[in-house]
């Protein structure tokens, strides 16, 4: 479950935001939302008397108010994910001040598009700061030795060359294996999507039926297959 707190006075866009953030952690297995809102003070501190310790918070900033109740915030959810939400006109000497520090900024005009990317990093932050504390990585054998990669860095592993690789967002690592066997030892956010891949279904941007691909984000690609197709339906 991920906890998240958005604090915007306006309505339009507090929906928006859960709209967009819902469609990100709906793809995710094992989990869901719960989304508390809130658009005013009041109800902000009644949001977080009732979820004291959100994964996630927004918080709307207007131009000339004081730091003062993003400060207390701050000490209060000391563990939550701060994504900041304020005009463009608004200076960021206004609100970059020392105990704040916003882990993510939405800066209005914002596309639904701009929305969806900044709420997908701002979830995977989240995931990979909880995976870290978990401690669950791949491990790879390399030359220069072991090398231990977060499952939530990883965008695909691929059967190659008599081969498996595991490719990150910057590098691709080799290791010997068959990816049946790889398949049956991974984490519930990967899913085989063609004889020679499994994906990881969290970094899914989009799949492309037409063109028999899903776009992973990063200019990343990987070919879905007839016999797969039908499980990303509800994904695409």
């Amino acid at each position: 479950m991920i906890h998240v707190v958005a604090y915007d006075r306006r309505a339009a866009e507090r929906d928006a935001i859960r709209s967009s953030l819902w469609k990100k952690i709906e793809r995710l297995p094992e989990e869901d939302m719960e989304f508390r809102e809130a658009e005013n003070s009041s109800e902000l501190l009644s949001a977080l008397e009732e979820r004291n310790d959100p994964d996630l918070l927004y918080y709307e900033f207007l131009k000339g108010q004081t730091v003062t109740e993003l400060r207390s915030l701050r000490k209060r959810c000391e563990n939550a994910l701060l994504m900041l939400i304020a005009d463009a006109a608004v200076s960021p000497l206004e609100y970059l001040k020392p105990g704040i520090a916003p882990d993510s900024l939405l800066l209005r005009p914002y596309t639904k598009e701009m929305l969806s990317e900044i709420n997908g990093e701002f979830v995977q932050t989240h995931l990979d700061r909880a995976e870290e504390d978990d401690g669950e990585k791949f491990m790879v054998e390399t030359k220069s030795g072991k090398v231990f990669i977060s499952y939530s860095k990883i965008f695909y592993f691929e059967a190659r060359d008599k081969k498996l690789f595991v490719r990150t967002a910057d590098e691709e690592y080799p290791f010997y294996g068959t990816i049946d066997a790889l398949g049956a030892t991974l984490p519930a956010g990967f899913r085989r999507c063609h004889r020679s891949y499994i994906i990881n279904v969290g970094k899914i941007s989009r799949v492309a039926y037409a063109d028999n691909e899903i776009e992973m984000g990063d200019g990343i690609f990987v070919p879905v297959s007839r016999r797969y197709k039908k499980e990303f339906r509800e994904i695409g």
